[in-house]
């Protein structure tokens, strides 16, 4: 049964999962505690010296704290030990948007060192994932996203880059780490910003490369190779400088007036739609196989080059201690289906169903 606890005996549990708090988000929170109060009860157990530690509710305890009041609404609760409070504190916030998904992976990791099952035997990430109603996979990458350097957390846990590709990068060497952040940071083409899809593309492609048993011993072009080599650049140059002609007479479509086009296409109009919506298909096709060309071709020049480091992106605050990596080959059009479930980048050139265990599945209690 909730009780009115004074502030000053509540302590704010400094191994609970959550760190990184969203300031937009805790000022929306701070606005409404001030106007309605404390809505839900925060959860707290006793402590041995005395007063109460919070078990869930950091964020409602925060804000009222911020708004200077001498009260919260409180519920005691009995809990066995720190792991077990630990395990309420992340049933609580697992599932929600603003916990980052380097917290969860921290507090899995924590759960899986630290707790057991009843009778006593380690925990697996099947009962984990079990526990926390997500899959075996879901808490793999999210165990594997520890293995990221400091200067690549700090921008997953800003929500500056997703989880998608960042889990991508994880697999990838230290050094490679850095130096796909650190592209990533400088911009794509024309310096704009690269985007989701293309930094997923580009981080795929280098893990690719590190895969290769080595750079160096590609052999000689004979003379008939290096013709030949040539003639496809020729050809395929030719067919982009002809699509680009074919550009122009879409332009021109584009810019017919509609009842010139149906006085024009009478009796064809549904076989041309048919015909244009095959065209945009094989473009898309086009365009998917050369964005895969140009993250390979920077992917090269990336891991093949041993020169001067890439100057370090990463907060002081947010380094991190690194694991071991997890032995996780997750398929690539699944991290591409999950940049389109994320909203990232809802291009239309990846038509892929979203993976089910990136879905929200309510904690089990």
């Amino acid at each position: 049964m909730a009780k009115q606890l004074k502030m000053t005996q509540i302590h704010a549990n400094p191994a609970q999962p959550r760190e990184y708090f969203d300031e937009e988000k805790m000022n929306e929170l701070i606005a409404s505690v001030r106007k309605h109060g404390v809505m839900n009860a925060i959860e707290v157990r006793r402590r041995p010296q005395g007063g109460y530690e919070i078990v869930m509710g950091e964020r409602r305890y925060r804000a009222n704290q911020k708004v200077g009041n001498a009260t919260i609404k409180a519920e005691i609760v009995e809990v066995p030990s720190d792991i077990k409070a630990f395990v309420r504190s992340m049933a609580e916030n697992v599932n929600r948007a603003d916990m980052t998904p380097l917290e969860e992976g921290r507090g899995y990791r924590r759960i899986l060192a630290e707790d057991t099952n009843e009778d006593g035997s380690p925990l697996t990430e099947a009962d984990v994932a079990k526990s926390f109603g997500k899959t075996p996979r879901y808490i793999k990458i999210r165990l594997q996203l520890l293995d990221l350097i400091p200067a690549v957390q700090h921008h997953l846990t800003h929500g500056h880059i997703g989880t998608a590709a960042a889990h991508r990068i994880s697999e990838l060497k230290p050094e490679n780490q850095q130096a796909v952040i650190t592209k990533w940071a400088q911009g794509g083409e024309g310096g704009k910003p690269m985007d989701e899809n293309t930094l997923l593309h580009f981080a795929h492609q280098v893990r690719e490369q590190e895969r290769q048993p080595s750079m160096f011993d590609i052999a000689e072009l004979s003379e008939e190779e290096k013709a030949e080599r040539i003639a496809v650049q020729k050809g395929t140059r030719n067919k982009l400088d002809q699509i680009e002609r074919v550009r122009a007479l879409l332009d021109e479509l584009a810019k017919t007036p509609i009842e010139d086009l149906a006085t024009a296409l009478e009796g064809q109009l549904s076989t041309r739609l048919e015909q244009l919506e095959r065209t945009a298909k094989s473009l898309q096709d086009a365009k998917f196989q050369i964005r895969q060309a140009k993250a390979l071709a920077d992917a090269k020049e990336i891991v093949t080059s041993s020169e001067a480091e890439a100057p370090n992106l990463a907060e002081p605050d947010d380094e991190q201690d690194q694991t071991q990596p997890a032995d996780l080959d997750a398929e690539f059009a699944d991290m591409l289906a999950q940049v389109v479930a994320e909203g990232a980048t809802p291009e239309a050139e990846i038509e892929v169903d979203a993976p089910a265990d990136e879905t929200s599945v309510p904690v089990a209690a």
